[in-house]
């Protein structure tokens, strides 16, 4: 999801139950940001998160074939790239977790 549909997203979720949260978290040594938004929806609390990530161009292994050599990977990311992933969780009271629901199959049900 681009900048513009995920604001855009926030913005109606606000208008229309308001944000109980809001917070953007940086991981710098994944290169990733997690940008997430806590509310109150028709079916309880909702968490919707949006993870952004610098795209792997290569995957670079690294290896020795002596006894005892060990293996290292290395990634190139892209300075330009980058990837979205949006996930929706529902609060569940009794086990005290977020648990993740597929809002694209939520979709295709309601329409």
């Amino acid at each position: 999801m681009h900048d513009e549909k995920w604001y855009y997203l926030l913005e109606e979720v606000e208008r229309k139950f308001g944000l109980e949260e809001k917070k953007t978290e940086e991981v710098p040594h994944k290169r990733m940001t997690i940008e997430t938004a806590i509310f109150n929806g028709a079916s309880g609390r909702l968490k919707l998160e949006r993870t952004t990530r610098a795209v792997i161009l290569e995957r670079q292994v690294k290896f020795s074939r002596r006894i005892g050599g060990d293996s290292t990977e290395q990634y190139v990311y892209s300075d330009t790239e980058k990837s979205h992933r949006v996930a929706l969780y529902r609060w569940d009271e009794e086990a005290r977790f977020w648990e993740e629901i597929d809002f694209r199959k939520l979709a295709r049900e309601g329409g």
